[in-house]
């Protein structure tokens, strides 16, 4: 409940702060790997591992895991399946390498030979690059145009009046000297 009334607050200080637009990008780039595979399996393992180890904006991957769960539910996980069945079945020359692959002692576990992990992990793999570019992009234009504005809307200056808003910011505030 607290993370819901702090969100706002979160994603105003996420364009005032000091945040490297590669790390909103690379966090993107991190929540759309998570949307595009299975949650259910050991590659999630792999993923949770990468958002703690790696230095990616974090708020940007849990925003956009959404967005890019619900492209996942409306076609991308046909598409992944079909890519996967392909490279997995169809392609006759891939056939030893995937032998070797799911051999390899750790690697076997991460679930390489399941269709839909497969294809999402080359869904995925493609379109990093494009989303990379976009979302650094679209930081930028939305820090540089927009965050004043936001910053200064009435909307936000009300939000910030709300007693129980006002004193979680007082609370996140005194926390934040004492580091």
């Amino acid at each position: 409940m607290l993370f819901l009334i702090n969100l706002p607050v979160k994603i105003v200080r996420l364009f005032d702060s000091n945040v490297s637009p590669d790390e909103v990008a690379a966090g993107v780039c991190l929540g759309m790997f998570f949307g595009f595979l299975p949650l259910n399996g050991p590659m999630a393992v792999v993923l949770f591992l990468c958002f703690f180890l790696f230095k990616i904006n974090r708020l940007a991957a849990i925003l956009v895991l959404p967005l890019f769960k619900l492209f996942y539910v409306l076609g991308v996980s046909a598409l992944a399946d079909k890519l996967g069945g392909l490279l997995l079945i169809d392609v006759g020359f891939l056939t030893r390498f995937w032998e070797i692959i799911t051999g390899l002692p750790i690697i076997a576990y991460l679930d390489l030979n399941n269709t839909l992990v497969n294809g999402g992990i080359v869904v995925s793999a493609i379109l990093t690059a494009p989303v990379y570019i976009g979302a650094k992009k679209g930081f930028v234009l939305l820090r540089d145009k927009y965050f004043v504005k936001i910053k200064n809307s009435a909307f936000v200056k009300w939000f910030k009046k709300v007693p129980i808003i006002s004193k979680v910011l007082k609370l996140v505030g005194r926390l934040r000297s004492m580091e």
